[in-house]
C-alpha cells in the first residue's frame, strides 16, 4: 500500500440498483483505489487512501451518498505487511 491513511469500506447495496451502477458512482471518488465485488454479507469492498482523517471522513460520506449504497462499515488500516 502507498503512504497516507488507508481504509477498506465494506458496502451493502440495494438489490434494486445494478451493482455496475453503484461501482460507477464510487469510481468517481478520487481517493478510491480499488473496488472488489464480493459474495457474502458485503457486496463491495472498497480500498481508499487519503492524507488525513478529515479527508477519510469526507470520502466515507461520499461513498454513503452514492445511489444504491444501503449500508457501510469502515475498516481503518493500522499496519500492512506485504508477502514477498
Amino acid at each position: 500500500m502507498q503512504n497516507g491513511i488507508s481504509v477498506f469500506i465494506g458496502a451493502v447495496t440495494d438489490e434494486k440498483t445494478r451493482t455496475s451502477d453503484v461501482v460507477r458512482a464510487i469510481r468517481a471518488i478520487r481517493e478510491v483505489k480499488t473496488i472488489y465485488e464480493l459474495t457474502g454479507s458485503l457486496d463491495l469492498l472498497i480500498l481508499a487512501q487519503s492524507d488525513s482523517i478529515k479527508e477519510i471522513n469526507n470520502l466515507i460520506e461520499a461513498v454513503r451518498a452514492c445511489e444504491g449504497v444501503r449500508e457501510t462499515t469502515t475498516y481503518l488500516v493500522l499496519e500492512a505487511t506485504e508477502n514477498k
